[in-house]
């Protein structure tokens, strides 16, 4: 194993995982995973209580493995543009490749693709993803591209899922350093395009097809988080030590939104921190609408 597990749990997990890699979902089974963990077949099923529960639970711990490094290249790379993008498709074609072994398992396996349960975890890591995305092209070219940001983190996922099915399914040999260059090139090019076009987005809060699904707690939030996104942006804008204090405050929204039952009390007096910095008024009008707690 490459890793040590910090929990039974987590045993399972990486054990698992190893084995879906040399078996084959369908070549594997409860008691292989047990007897190379080395624990009783019902310490499996004390956890999961099926393969496929062990399959949602490696997509859950990859789209938070995803979530964080996009979270960490933000706060360490500092570049903008093309140069921010760039880094960021490098990122995600390593892992990609580090990742490969395990996502052709899944990609060639109908009994996993068919599952609804699996699907609805693949949807919810899909919008996750996305709004990832967003933070990513948000930093990189600021606010102004948000008409268009629906359709442009399309973009990103088109080139980028094109050249990773190049990358798992056909083995191909080449460099990611070149691929992210190209890509990061001509996505940069058509954002520069968009940027001074009049022609309007095709993709909006409204006909997004990720979140037509979600019930309307789940819309509020997924607004809220974009926004957040947004005046994370705009604070840059702001002096060094306002702009600490506006992230500490949305971060501390963000931790919130992440909780089943939100308090409106807390969402409002963390929305009024933001009163003093008349750069992020619009925004924070915005954010107070769309979690529907009173503006003071």
């Amino acid at each position: 194993m490459t890793k040590l597990a910090t929990s039974k749990r987590e045993l399972i997990l990486i054990t698992a995982k190893s084995i879906f890699i040399e078996k084959g979902f369908r070549g594997t089974t409860i008691a292989n995973i047990a007897d190379n963990a080395g624990i009783a077949k019902g310490s499996v099923y004390s956890y999961f209580s099926s393969k496929l529960e062990i399959v949602k639970a490696l997509f859950l711990q990859s789209d938070e493995k995803s979530c964080m490094m996009v979270e960490n290249l933000l706060q360490q790379n500092k570049s903008v543009g093309i140069k921010l993008l760039e880094a960021y498709l490098v990122q995600e074609f390593q892992e990609v490749l580090n990742e490969r072994s395990f996502i052709q398992v899944f990609l060639t396996d109908e009994m996993v693709v068919m599952d609804k349960d699996v699907m609805t975890v693949v949807q919810e890591c899909r919008l996750n993803y996305h709004l990832s995305q967003q933070k990513v092209l948000l930093q990189a070219y600021g606010s102004g591209i948000t008409p268009w940001l629906y359709d442009i983190v399309s973009m990103v996922n088109g080139l980028l899922q094109e050249y990773t099915v190049y990358l798992t399914l056909d083995d191909a040999d080449f460099s990611i350093s070149h691929s992210s260059n190209l890509v990061a090139f001509c996505l940069d090019s058509a954002i520069t395009a968009l940027s001074s076009s009049d022609i309007k987005p095709l993709l909006t809060d409204e006909n997004f097809p990720l979140t037509q699904h979600l019930d309307s707690d789940q819309q509020q939030r997924q607004k809220a988080i974009k926004l957040i996104a947004q005046m994370t942006v705009d604070a840059q804008e702001l002096n060094p030590s306002h702009q600490n204090l506006v992230n500490e405050t949305l971060a501390l929204i963000n931790k919130e939104l992440e909780r089943p039952e939100l308090s409106n009390t807390l969402i409002r007096a963390l929305i009024a921190n933001l009163r003093p910095y008349a750069e992020l008024n619009h925004q924070r009008r915005r954010l107070a609408d769309a979690l529907d707690v009173e503006l003071i």
